[in-house]
């Protein structure tokens, strides 16, 4: 009786102090699923939890070996040649099934890049980045300004009719979401870049710039396409040593849908 007269009262303590702890622990730590997924443009990325490797990417190739995290886990990413940290992969409570879409070209991270539905099914919608690595670049971000190209043929030659649209400040990153409506018949859309702020081209020196009529250095936007959004990346024609006429322009979006 003795015993059980002081186990009583150790026992109601345990108890208190169980119930406490519940209250000051109302938010458990959750279990989510993560798909990654995305487009690695330069080196092999790896991912670390707890400096352990748990997958790698390179183009659209990605190879996760962990699907169920929990939800307070900080994923590392550094490149698979020099482990040069490059970001950190936040997850949230919720939802459960989670996807980041992951881009990377050397220079920009991003782990939410989204592909918006276009408001009007008869748009077309896009988010917009410029890249380049020639040597004379200016360095900054450019200004993109938008044309509507067709054949005059009373007179035989190209027109280019400005459309007053205009993306500012468009850099490695993708842009804000636009939306672009359909054109007339033999209509296409063609752009220019300028370094932003400007109607300059977007280089420091001239010397290894070799564009024909530089006042008209024209780009042609990917086909018309209504009802889809796209991720668009441009970038001018030649390579590091120099630029040449017009620029290329493509279609990312294939991988992160």
């Amino acid at each position: 009786m003795i015993k059980i007269k002081y186990l009583l009262p150790i026992l109601s303590l345990f108890l208190f102090a169980c119930k406490k702890e519940q209250l000051l622990n109302n938010n458990p730590v959750k279990a989510v699923q993560l798909n990654i997924k995305g487009l690695v443009l330069t080196d092999t990325l790896e991912f670390t939890l707890n400096d352990k490797n748990i997958g790698e990417a390179i183009n659209n190739e990605f190879k996760i070996n962990v699907s169920l995290f929990n939800s307070r886990d900080q994923i590392q990413v550094r490149k698979k040649n020099d482990h040069k940290a490059v970001s950190t992969i936040s997850l949230s409570e919720n939802p459960f099934n989670q996807t980041k879409r992951i881009f990377y070209d050397g220079v920009t991270f991003s782990d939410n890049v989204a592909i918006t539905p276009v408001k009007n099914p008869e748009n077309m919608g896009f988010r917009l980045r410029f890249t380049t690595t020639f040597i004379d670049f200016y360095g900054g971000p450019v200004d993109v300004e938008f044309f509507d190209e067709y054949i005059d043929y009373d007179k035989f030659e190209f027109v280019y009719k400005p459309l007053n649209k205009v993306i500012k400040n468009v850099s490695g990153a993708f842009s804000d979401f636009m939306e672009l409506p359909s054109l007339e018949p033999d209509h296409q859309y063609y752009y220019k870049v300028y370094k932003s702020g400007t109607k300059d081209l977007p280089y420091k020196s001239s010397e290894h710039v070799f564009i024909t009529d530089p006042e008209n250095n024209y780009g042609q936007f990917v086909p018309f396409a209504k009802g889809d959004s796209q991720l668009i990346s441009i970038m001018p024609n030649g390579d590091a040593n120099s630029v040449t006429d017009y620029y290329q322009t493509a279609d990312l979006s294939a991988d992160f849908k």
